[in-house]
């Protein structure tokens, strides 16, 4: 008899242990505090230096752009081309990453992506010396085909839980306009010290100096990322287990309309504030060089100085945000205030300077520091709408937007002057008031969402 009862008791155990193995993998993929989730602290801090590196990288030419333009035959446009080719071949390198992590390691992408980024800074760098000036597009596209600047989303959306996010998305927002404030200030200086040591040559000079500087920092960035950073896991890239980089297309899900339409108001927001960011920092230095005559070293410290502001009000703020307000109310009243930030823009044509720069301040400051809560804001959304097999590509649509924004931004504004820039805000942030309120309803979190 008690062979009998201990013969039952392992056939029971066996099936309890097969049962458990049948459940197993969900289990592992899910656990009880995956909402509250987050990534190594190491790796987390690569990346927000690594965000730093790619907004600086992006606006590090600009205070010299034109001069370096204008040294190889060609005018302003030319400059705000080159200045756009960044962000916009950065478009198709997302596209590319993306295909990419269906078999490869994204850490192993990310890592070649930052060494062709050094060899497009030394290639811009050179393009004094070559006397070509399509070598300064062709450097800024390669820096941008593999900018990688989707990798970073992406990694968030598949490490971060849901009620971290929100708060993550802020610091990162936060970075990118404190990278925007680093740029010229690392431009500034790395001109003055050009004129301190008194080189200047075909080789290294004011306008050659960044994409030296560029070069050596990725190069030790590189180093970093392959000490230090972790990987996803492998069972990420596998699509029969739980979160994945790439899930079958059989097991896809669809959006309604609605979902899509809301989709659609955050990307255009993202757009709207990536080309509002960058924008601003082309024109106020045309603005200061330009209309206040200011050498472009002090120009270059003003932009450093309204973005650092920015950056710092963000970082401070975004937190206490997340907790005053959700991420719809946050997105609507943020356009609603960023409509009456306007008002400090406009031209009223000020015989004082100092009134006039005044005001130049107070506005693009205020339109800085809600765009970038307005940014986090619309990322988090796009990263909740839809269910875990999506957010891979939403988020690679979300960092082409800010792509798109940075590209336009930098050819518009380069153009732009005091008349127009105001009103072509001021619209800017209507139409995106509109879009948000219209889908307000549909940006709740999917219940698949990862």
């Amino acid at each position: 008899m008690a062979t009998v009862t201990c013969t039952a008791e392992m056939e029971t155990c066996s099936d309890l242990g097969a049962h458990a193995k049948d459940i197993a993998p969900s289990e592992a993929t899910e656990p009880l505090d995956d909402k509250e989730r987050m990534p190594p602290m190491t790796s987390l801090v690569l990346l927000y230096y690594f965000l730093m590196l790619g907004t600086i990288n992006v606006v590090i030419t600009i205070p010299t752009a034109n001069d370096y333009a204008e040294r190889l035959g060609a005018g302003r446009l030319f400059a705000g081309l080159m200045l756009a080719a960044l962000p916009i071949l950065s478009i198709a390198g997302n596209l590319f990453n993306q295909w990419l992590l269906t078999f490869v390691p994204l850490k192993h992408i990310w890592i070649v992506s930052t060494l062709f980024t050094v060899l497009g800074s030394v290639l811009y760098a050179l393009a004094g010396l070559m006397r070509f000036r399509w070598t300064l597009l062709i450097a800024r596209g390669l820096m941008g085909f593999f900018g990688a600047f989707n990798l970073p989303g992406i990694y968030i959306a598949h490490t971060v839980g849901i009620h971290r996010r929100s708060e993550i998305l802020f610091y990162i927002s936060a970075c990118l306009t404190l990278g925007c404030a680093v740029g010229p200030a690392l431009a500034a200086m790395l001109e003055e010290s050009m004129k301190f040591i008194k080189v200047h040559n075909l080789v290294l000079d004011s306008d050659t100096v960044p994409g030296w500087f560029m070069a050596a920092v990725y190069l030790l960035f590189t180093a970093k990322m392959v000490l230090c950073f972790k990987d996803l896991p492998r069972s990420a890239h596998t699509p029969s287990q739980g979160r994945t980089l790439q899930s079958p297309s059989s097991r896809k899900s669809r959006l309604s309309l609605g979902r899509v339409a809301a989709a659609c108001a955050c990307f255009w927001q993202l757009f709207v504030t990536s080309g509002i960011t960058t924008g601003v920092e082309i024109f106020t230095i045309n603005v200061a060089r330009q209309t206040l005559g200011w050498s472009t070293a002090r120009a270059a410290w003003f932009v450093a100085l309204i973005m650092l502001i920015s950056g710092v009000t963000n970082l401070s703020v975004g937190k206490v945000m997340n907790r005053v307000c959700g991420d719809v109310p946050g997105l609507l009243i943020g356009q609603l205030l960023a409509c009456f930030s306007c008002v400090f823009l406009f031209n009223f044509d000020l015989a004082s300077p100092t009134l006039h720069v005044t005001l130049l301040t107070i506005g693009l400051v205020s339109v800085l520091v809600i765009q970038g809560l307005a940014r986090a804001w619309a990322m988090s959304i796009c990263s909740k709408i839809v269910p875990a097999d999506m957010v891979n590509s939403v988020m690679t649509h979300a960092a082409i937007f800010m792509s798109l924004g940075r590209g336009g931004g930098s050819i518009v504004c380069s153009v732009l002057d005091l008349d127009f820039f105001a009103p072509l805000l001021l619209g800017l942030f209507a139409v995106t008031l509109a879009m948000c309120f219209a889908t307000r309803k549909y940006m709740k979190p999917d219940l698949k969402a990862c």
